[in-house]
């Protein structure tokens, strides 16, 4: 994976380039543990829509293995951080190795607003939860490796390993690099139900939330999400954090677990520096109320400090 130019439009600037369809397109694509489908930007969208950093569109027309699922355009919505317009169809995505998967996806015909324009990314890779939160007829990509046999169900893993300092990283799925950590935390799912339909999301519960010496909340629960970046989640919970980092001059942020592990986020990891967008060259502390109720949702400005896996729980019938 490679790491695009940090902006601040809460997407994660981490992706990974391959092809889709036949002759290969080159596209970015990121893998999204906080979406629960596959889509990419495409010609269908008019050339004044979809307008997005990266640049890149899939022009199915082009593609002789493309074929339509349903060309009825309908709305896809990412919760409170923005909707689309899409199309359904079906193609091939380049893997690893010279190997190739057959997905149904998502096209966007139409998407707009300053937060699209910062993408780094083209698409996406969603990897939700669990098989249930899957959307529609979209592919589920880890549960459709499985099925067949490039994934063993020993290993139900997708690890994460991002490096900030260099812009290169990895995502395995299938397994994890045991040399790359000695101790972690274990964090057991537990679904985010506040807010319809992110269900899909990697949640856990969390015990409390401080911002230097101020208790800011209590038994909320807490996300890991590769497609974001900076915190974001429930409005008065990140109100108040940018509120305490101002009145106490940028204090450690510490999230605390059932378990009793604990997580702390010093000024230099939650103040970052924008590299490209309207905001560019500002230092800036990354936390964004979203609506999310009872919720603290962080990505790359916390994963590219750790070694991150995310298990499923696999059921043979």
């Amino acid at each position: 994976m490679q790491r695009g130019p940090y902006q601040n439009n809460g997407a994660s600037p981490w992706y990974t380039q391959t092809t889709l369809g036949t002759p290969g397109q080159t596209l970015k694509f990121a893998i999204d543990t906080g979406t629960n489908m596959v889509w990419t930007t495409s010609t269908l969208c008019a050339p004044t829509s979809c307008q997005h950093y990266s640049g890149g569109r899939f022009d199915y027309q082009k593609s002789s293995t493309y074929s339509w699922v349903d060309c009825i355009q309908v709305p896809f919505s990412f919760g409170p951080w923005g909707t689309m317009q899409v199309e359904t169809g079906q193609d091939v995505l380049a893997l690893p190795n010279g190997q190739s998967l057959p997905l149904v996806l998502y096209l966007s015909a139409d998407y707009s607003g300053p937060q699209f324009a910062q993408l780094d990314w083209d698409g996406g890779i969603g990897i939700p939860s669990g098989s249930p939160y899957k959307q529609g007829d979209t592919t589920f990509i880890i549960q459709e490796m499985m099925n067949r046999g490039m994934i063993s169900p020993q290993y139900p893993y997708v690890s994460f390993d991002w490096n900030g300092n260099t812009s290169a990283g990895s995502c395995l799925m299938g397994g994890f690099d045991p040399n790359k950590f000695t101790t972690g935390m274990f964090l057991p799912w537990t679904p985010y139900t506040a807010f319809a339909g992110v269900e899909y999301l990697w949640s856990a519960d969390m015990s409390q939330y401080w911002v230097g010496n101020q208790l800011v909340a209590q038994k909320v629960q807490f996300a890991l999400d590769s497609g974001s970046s900076q915190f974001k989640g429930d409005d008065a919970i990140m109100n108040q954090t940018l509120a305490q980092i101002k009145a106490q001059g940028n204090p450690p942020v510490r999230m605390v677990f059932p378990n009793g592990g604990s997580i702390t986020i010093p000024q230099n990891i939650y103040n970052v520096t924008i590299q490209a967008g309207p905001d560019q060259g500002k230092t800036l502390p990354q936390f964004q109320p979203l609506g999310l109720t009872n919720l603290v949702l962080v990505g790359s400005v916390v994963m590219e400090y750790c070694y991150t896996i995310h298990e499923y729980r696999v059921v043979q019938c």
